[in-house]
């Protein structure tokens, strides 16, 4: 039996989620509102709880999200964290019995900084793979919002 939530290798999808997009502001600016609940209610969440330390809980809820009116939530644990930089966090991406890894990060960049998603870990099945596939959309989608957000004070 596998005490990690994770799954073992063997199991996991070969492919990751990887985003990344230019975000013109200061990279404090952006990590401040990657870091606080406040920070992310207002470009993306109606809800959030954060506890920003390894072993500290991450939970992310919805309301009449998107072209759907989505509401509900997942939670995960807070993996490590890189002051100034960003954080890695575990969530279920499609099951409750396994999560995967993302990490959210950002880099300086000649016009503000760079922001980076990385998901790991997915199911190799068709689950996992419909996972992935949503988790990709949804990160890119995040991505977008976070970079209008804090370029132009919008939230969706």
């Amino acid at each position: 039996m596998n005490a990690s939530p994770f799954l073992p290798p063997e199991e996991q999808a070969v492919c990751e989620v990887r985003h990344a997009c230019i975000v013109r502001a200061p990279r404090h600016d952006c990590y401040r509102a990657l870091t606080t609940p406040e920070g992310w209610n207002a470009w993306f969440t109606a809800s959030m709880f954060l506890e920003l330390h390894p072993g500290g809980a991450i939970i992310f809820e919805w309301k009449d999200w998107g072209a759907g009116n989505f509401s509900g939530g997942d939670h995960g644990t807070i993996l490590s964290v890189e002051d100034g930089i960003g954080f890695e966090f575990s969530w279920h991406p499609d099951d409750p019995g396994y999560t995967t890894r993302v990490r959210l990060a950002l880099e300086d960049h000649p016009d503000g900084c760079l922001f980076r998603v990385l998901e790991t870990g997915f199911r190799n099945d068709e689950l996992g793979l419909h996972a992935m596939v949503q988790s990709a959309a949804g990160w890119g989608e995040a991505l977008t919002l976070f970079k209008f957000h804090m370029e132009h004070g919008l939230r969706y």
